[in-house]
Order: C-alpha cells, then sequence, then structure tokens
C-alpha cells in the first residue's frame, strides 16, 4: 500500500479530488433526503417519484439511461473518494510515525465537544456510510435478500415501510444517519481547508456552520422516516 501511495499524485490534488467527490455527495444526500420526504404524501406520491427517476430522459432517450448513467457517476465518485482517503490515510501515517516504544501524548483535563469528536472520526464514519450504502442498495434498489425484506419491483413504497418495520433494520438507519451528519459537518469544512476558502477566519466559521446545519438537517428529516414507520405513523 505504501508503495502504491507513492506513485498517486501529489497530496493537494487527492485532497481536491477528496473535495470535488465529497461535494457532490452532499448535494445528492440533500436531493435523495428530499425525494425520501415523499414518502409522508403517501404511497401513489413516492411510487410516482420513483418511477420519475426510473423514466427520466424518455422517450428522448431509453427508460432508465439517465439513471444508469448518474449511477455510474456516483460509483466513480466513489471509487476516487475512497482511493484517495486511503492514500491520504497511509501518507498522514508515514508522517506522524514515531520511534518504536514512544507513546503518543493526549492533552488530558480537556471535554470534547460533539464535533471535535466528529473530526477525529471521519475514517470511522466513512466505513459506516460504505457498510450502509452497499445494505441499503441491496435492500431497496436490488431486493436481495436477507437485506430485503419482501421485494417487489415497482413497489418503492411497500419495499420501503417492509424493510424499516424491522427494528435492527430501523436501528441500523439511525446509526448511519448519525455517522452521515458527523461526515458531512467535518467533510464541508475540510473542502473549505483543501481549496483554499478557508483562509479567511469569516469564511471558515461560515463554512463550519454551513456543514454542521446542512449534515444535521439532512441527518433529522432521513431519520424521522424510519421512525415514523416504527409507530406506525407511516405504514
Amino acid at each position: 500500500m505504501v508503495k502504491a501511495t507513492e506513485k498517486m499524485p501529489p497530496t493537494p490534488q487527492l485532497k481536491l479530488a477528496m473535495a470535488a467527490s465529497g461535494t457532490l455527495f452532499s448535494g445528492f444526500t440533500v436531493v435523495h433526503m428530499l425525494g425520501n420526504l415523499q414518502v409522508y404524501q403517501g404511497r401513489e406520491a413516492f411510487d410516482g417519484y420513483a418511477r420519475f427517476l426510473r423514466t427520466v430522459g424518455s422517450p428522448v432517450l431509453p427508460e432508465k439511461t439517465l439513471l444508469w448513467a448518474f449511477r455510474v457517476t456516483m460509483l466513480a465518485a466513489t471509487a476516487t473518494h475512497v482511493t484517495c482517503a486511503a492514500a491520504l490515510t497511509v501518507r498522514a501515517q508515514q508522517a506522524a510515525s514515531r520511534p518504536r516504544g514512544q507513546k503518543r501524548l493526549r492533552p488530558r483535563g480537556r471535554r470534547r465537544r460533539p464535533w471535535d469528536v466528529a473530526k477525529r472520526s471521519m475514517r470511522s464514519t466513512g466505513v459506516v456510510l460504505g457498510l450502509f450504502t452497499a445494505h441499503h442498495i441491496a435492500d431497496l434498489t436490488v431486493g436481495a435478500r436477507p437485506a430485503a425484506a419482501e421485494h417487489v419491483q415497482g413497489a418503492a413504497y411497500d419495499n420501503l415501510v417492509r424493510s424499516l418495520r424491522r427494528p435492527a433494520v430501523a436501528a441500523l438507519y439511525l446509526a448511519a444517519m448519525t455517522a452521515l451528519a458527523a461526515h458531512t459537518a467535518q467533510g464541508l469544512t475540510q473542502v473549505g481547508n483543501d481549496t483554499g476558502l478557508s483562509t479567511d477566519r469569516a469564511v471558515r466559521e461560515k463554512l463550519e456552520l454551513a456543514g454542521r446545519l446542512a449534515g444535521t438537517g439532512v441527518a433529522l428529516a432521513n431519520a424521522s422516516i424510519p421512525l415514523a414507520v416504527q409507530l406506525r405513523i407511516v405504514r
């Protein structure tokens, strides 16, 4: 892995690639959240939204053409994000390497704020989001067991409700939204650092606030859905 990272682009370029792909992901989570919230409008509205995603661009283009183009784009962005993150992690570990037997000193008596924890948890929250995304696709897109409860093609509303009625899946969803809030908040702040936008203190503070509001807002909106299903508000 160390030798592989030596052949990769310089660190600033890797950070810019992560910033670009991360910004794309952030935009997607907002749009995806708005689509998910249509579940509160009922089965017809939610199934209509799912149908729109499959047919957008037709009849000019074959059905699902734009949907698959978007999926390929997101897959490429994911590969870029993960590869750059792995390379930057290895380089950071090399730069911070200490002589054998030397312990890392940690400040004591300082209370960590939630956003400080989020800053130190980017790798772990990223892994959680990656695993959740894989499960989410297997469950609601592919309908593969055991991830999916009972999958009926074209019945997006019923598939979602059946899935989130399972307490374990609802709990997984809530845990993933907690990770999403932390990752998005710190990620948008990091975008400012990597692109040079945060050199001004006022801009940096605005980016930090925007990241926290966006991450928390999207996470809370999405988290309301499994809770609504468990409480039988959505059924």
